[in-house]
């Protein structure tokens, strides 16, 4: 029996005038410890929320700003739902980054593998 691993990409999050941008701390994907494992599984809560929320993965150890690049992309508007995608990748980091963050509460944007 496997054991599964959820890590939070980002916690709850209201909207606070003026923050627009948010990047969440970056978190070990699939890869940093499994190996050659390449199935993460993102779930998202968001509370009527207005912004782009996009998951980034790098494959380097020590990354910079450079290193990271888009895997998923959600724009909402006035968004109220909970969902989940399924990303695969051999992935060493994977962090959130919401953009035009307007509107409502992020109530939990998380990872599993």
């Amino acid at each position: 029996m496997s054991q599964a691993t959820t890590l939070t990409l980002l916690p709850q999050t209201p909207y606070t005038a003026p923050t627009t941008a948010i990047t969440g701390a970056k978190q070990p994907a699939a890869a940093y410890y499994l190996g050659n494992k390449n199935l993460q599984t993102l779930t998202w809560t968001l509370a009527e929320v207005s912004a782009t929320i996009t998951v980034q993965a790098t494959l380097a150890e020590n990354p910079i700003g450079t290193d990271w690049f888009d895997v998923f992309s959600i724009t909402a508007e006035t968004l109220s739902e909970t969902s989940y995608e399924n990303i695969r990748g051999n992935f060493v980091w994977i962090r959130a980054v919401v953009a035009n963050f307007s509107t409502g509460i992020i109530q939990t944007v998380k990872i599993s593998y």
